[in-house]
């Protein structure tokens, strides 16, 4: 596998994982010392800047060919 195959790859997954973390009624919780905190949305805002760094990757890559 290369890399641009693998950056692909990734960036596939994180817009697989987007799907279903930006559904109505889906929660992510972390436990704490003080307890759950709901940290659904800052996964979803690092899922979209994952996709969207392997995308910049991609792109560069192809570039360089």
């Amino acid at each position: 596998m290369d890399l641009i195959e693998y950056f692909e790859r990734q960036r596939k997954r994180c817009e697989r994982e987007l799907k279903y973390a930006e559904a109505a009624g889906f929660q992510l919780c972390e436990r704490t010392a003080q307890g759950e905190q709901d940290i659904t949305q800052e996964h979803i805002q690092q899922l979209r800047e994952a996709r969207e760094e392997y995308q910049r990757m991609i792109e560069y890559l192809k570039a360089r060919d």
